[in-house]
């Protein structure tokens, strides 16, 4: 069950929120900005992150975290629930985690992360990923009151790190720019192309139902043509392409959308829906999907 009511999944689908501005970016490794695209245009489904065995852990130790390095610090904290939408930018929103109060600086989000050290270890002369920054940068910009801000992160489960960050002017004005042009951009329907290494899952979500008995004769489409020929060679080497082959699938994805059936030079693609059912699990309704070459007997 989500730990977030439906008030607060709502108005976080129609913000762009502190965990989700590094897409914007090419920052985030777990979600591109295709697929935060397709969610917030409401396309795709967003993750709910509380039904994560990550986002589970994160909910039940970020407490302990926080009071942990607030105690070190001779900080004052408090667990803050309110969501902060943007004075000045629409479709810009921050959930906070804690606030440090009764600072001699003022007031000041804390974000708490928990990192595994064979992460840290890779971490620029030991500085968190710009990834975080923007987070943090996000969240001041949500709060124009706050002068500063603080990352308090527990590594390998035993050290504890706490960056503070001063109010960066110029990265805030970035950041409004990139949320602002990211929802004009689904105001008027214009989607980032996809990241076919990455964006299989999000294409398949997306182009999930063909409409039965659609055909596309594509013959003379040289790029789907190469992407045909891309699959079929990753299919004979599987075993040492099979990251080549979801790359070529995501693409054929991306061009015949919900087609059921599609023709190109020298390739016939079939991708009809199939139904789910029990066998010795039950299993979920999903597409069909094969390429084949144009005259083998596979085809026939």
């Amino acid at each position: 069950m989500s730990l977030l009511s439906a008030e607060r999944i709502d108005i976080r689908s129609r913000n762009v929120g502190s965990s989700e501005v590094a897409a914007l970016f090419g920052l985030d490794e777990r979600r591109t900005l295709f697929e935060l695209w397709h969610q917030k245009a409401g396309q795709i489904p967003e993750p709910d992150a509380s039904e994560s065995e990550r986002g589970f852990w994160g909910t039940v130790l970020e407490p302990a975290i926080a009071q942990g390095i607030a105690e070190r610090r001779g900080w004052k904290i408090r667990k803050v629930r309110r969501y902060v939408e943007h004075p000045a930018v629409p479709g810009m929103g921050a959930s906070l985690d804690f606030e440090i109060y009764a600072h001699p600086r003022g007031a000041a989000p804390l974000e708490i992360k928990n990192v595994d050290w064979t992460v840290a270890q890779d971490w620029p002369e030991g500085l968190p990923p710009l990834r975080f920054e923007l987070q943090v940068q996000h969240r001041l910009a949500c709060l124009p009151s706050r002068p500063w801000a603080a990352l308090g992160v527990l590594i390998g489960g035993h050290q504890p790190e706490v960056f503070e960050y001063d109010r960066h002017p110029g990265a805030i004005a970035r950041i409004e720019r990139e949320v602002a042009a990211f929802w004009r951009s689904i105001e008027e329907n214009r989607p980032p192309e996809p990241d076919f290494e990455r964006d299989l899952p999000a294409l398949e979500i997306l182009y999930g139902t063909p409409r039965p008995g659609t055909v596309l004769d594509l013959r003379g489409d040289r790029r789907l043509e190469a992407l045909c020929a891309q699959y079929e060679s990753a299919r004979v080497d599987k075993a040492v392409a099979e990251g080549r082959k979801r790359a070529a699938k995501a693409g054929i994805l991306s061009v015949i959308r919900d087609a059921e059936t599609a023709y190109c030079e020298g390739f016939k693609i079939l991708a009809p829906a199939r139904p789910g059912g029990e066998v010795s699990f039950h299993r979920k309704p999903c597409r069909d999907f094969r390429v084949f070459v144009r005259g083998s007997r596979e085809e026939s």
